[in-house]
């Protein structure tokens, strides 16, 4: 692909949606047309990449220096999540990588006219991207902070775009607004908020970060439900509520069990069982907790999982030459393994059945129930 045009940019964009085509996550022309006209540099004028080992690497597109300013905006149009704010070592907002943007507004299956709800508005950088598929007219942008909202809503004007902008709660949705055909939530949740059933059109959807997977839900005609199947795996930064508690880092859910006492019993562990498999199952289970790895000298030791609403918790202690099997201590309100122990063994007995084999009901009540493609098996979810 290449473009004949006085901005720095183009080529860069063309570059980008050259490699996400050749990927396959950009997969249609409207979507392709609208990641090259879209300035993402507009949207992170300062952002910071992430080595794979905490490594840090700040970009400030307006540098004043011409070889400084010329690699922020290379960085800026690289296929990396650019992190624009952090809350001490945390994440707290970012420009998601154009791979996995590309591939959940491809699943989102928009048509022309429909309104679309995005949750999580972070840079505007999909906002706008939104506004050149649909029109601003038919989107509408929320998120919980006034401040980040006042800089995308900037942002996208400069782009030329003008949808709706909108500071407030995720979960509650814009009600002003709906109904909407499609809501796309680019933060994490644990559950999906009725809310966001209430404002879905008949025969709308929901794409949705739940636990570790991306999720799209569909509403058949207007009954009061969405059901549908992971997409794959992916981790977004969490929907902030007020009255939720605060993400738990691993060295917190570390911390609250290495030392803890409790009833101890020798229990069975899947084979092949991963810590992406556990953890997966763990953070549907407890969207509240954080479940840790401990190696000793490389080899997996124990696992150590803490919830943080009851101040529940276990330890795995795994046993050397034990065949899959482990000590396992817990205490607090809720038996927690209790609650995870029939979902594993039912992942060994379908055959280790990757995350896109599962599915996810969201019923009208607020329960969800975990379902899986190639069998009648669900479990409702605590």
């Amino acid at each position: 692909m290449t473009t004949t045009t006085s901005d720095p940019t183009a080529e860069l964009r063309a570059h980008l949606v050259d490699q996400l085509t050749t990927g396959g996550f950009l997969r249609s022309a409207p979507w392709r047309a609208a990641f090259l006209a879209t300035p993402r540099h507009l949207f992170v004028p300062r952002f910071t990449l992430v080595g794979p080992r905490g490594d840090r690497a700040d970009h400030d597109t307006r540098d004043p220096d011409p070889a400084t300013r010329e690699q922020a905006l290379r960085a800026a149009y690289s296929n990396d999540t650019l992190v624009t704010r952090f809350t001490g070592p945390e994440p707290t907002s970012s420009s998601t990588e154009p791979s996995l943007m590309a591939d959940m507004l491809e699943a989102l299956d928009v048509h022309d006219g429909h309104r679309v709800l995005e949750v999580g508005t972070g840079t505007g950088y999909n906002a706008a991207l939104l506004c050149h598929r649909l029109g601003d007219q038919n989107v509408t942008t929320l998120d919980v902070d006034a401040d980040l909202v006042d800089a995308a809503r900037q942002a996208l004007a400069d782009a030329g775009y003008r949808p709706a902008a909108r500071a407030g709660d995720g979960a509650a949705g814009c009600p002003e607004r709906a109904p909407f055909d499609r809501v796309l939530a680019t933060c994490g949740v644990g559950r999906v908020p009725t809310a966001w059933i209430d404002q879905l059109a008949p025969g709308g959807a929901i794409l949705v970060n739940v636990a570790r997977g991306i999720v799209l839900l569909r509403r058949n005609g207007d009954e009061p439900a969405v059901s549908g199947r992971f997409l794959g795996p992916a981790g977004f930064v969490r929907l902030r509520r007020a009255e939720e508690p605060n993400p738990m880092s691993a060295a917190h859910a570390l911390a609250a069990t290495r030392d803890l006492t409790g009833t101890g019993r020798v229990v069975s562990l899947p084979q092949n069982l991963t810590y992406t498999v556990i953890s997966g199952f763990a953070a549907l289970v407890a969207p509240h907790s954080q479940l840790v790895l401990v190696h000793d000298d490389g080899a997996p030791r124990a696992y150590h999982w803490y919830e943080a609403v009851t101040g529940s918790w276990l330890r795995l202690d795994l046993q050397p030459g034990g065949e899959g099997e482990a000590i396992l201590t817990e205490a607090g309100p809720r038996r927690l393994w209790n609650e995870i122990a029939p979902i594993l063994a039912r992942w060994e007995q379908e055959g280790n059945p990757t995350i896109d084999h599962y599915g996810l009901r969201v019923n009208r009540d607020g329960t969800h129930d975990l379902w899986l493609s190639r069998s009648d098996w669900s479990v409702r979810l605590p």
